[in-house]
């Protein structure tokens, strides 16, 4: 069973809070770079960029980031995850990251993407994003930016459809059962 848990103008007005708290912490966008990761987070990250360079005026650098292999479940998996690409055109190292996903629950998906991003060099800072945060946390993860605290049964999972575009966010689906 499939819910839309939220309307298309309270994640607008969702992504519109973030670019606007993250503006007011930085003030010099010359060492910052986002990275989204696969695939929820990748579609807030364009958006968040979006706005972003609508409000500076300037070109912000965005990377994809594939955390498949870097899971520390996969031993446990019945099936391997599907291996995406890690699309990052820039150096991390020394630079302002904004490390972007779409819900935060356990903690063990950021500790992925934070291993894989310093297998790409030594970034001055990582600030984490994250567009719903649900709790439960397993490792001691706290994001820097929320949109949205959410409290959802742990067996359900929270998910966002991209529209035809892949840049805007069509729904935000509550649905089906965690695996």
């Amino acid at each position: 069973m499939r819910e839309k848990a939220i309307s298309q103008r309270e994640i607008r007005d969702l992504l519109n809070e973030l670019a606007t708290k993250l503006m007011q912490d930085i003030a010099s966008w010359e060492d910052v770079v986002f990275i989204g990761v696969r695939s929820g987070g990748v579609l807030v990250a364009r958006n968040i960029v979006k706005l972003i360079e609508e409000r500076a005026g300037k070109r912000i650098p965005l990377g994809t980031l594939d955390i498949g292999l870097y899971r520390d479940d996969l031993s446990k998996r019945l099936f391997y995850p599907e291996v995406r690409r890690t699309d990052i055109p820039f150096s991390v190292e020394g630079k302002r990251v904004v490390l972007i996903d779409d819900v935060l629950n356990t903690g063990r998906s950021v500790r992925a993407a934070i291993d894989h991003i310093v297998d790409l060099g030594r970034p001055r800072r990582i600030y984490l994003m994250v567009l719903f945060d649900r709790g439960g946390r397993e490792l001691p993860i706290q994001p820097d930016f929320v949109g949205r605290q959410v409290d959802i049964p742990e067996e359900k999972v929270l998910k966002l459809e991209a529209g035809k575009d892949e840049t805007t966010i069509r729904d935000v689906i509550l649905s089906g059962v965690k695996k």
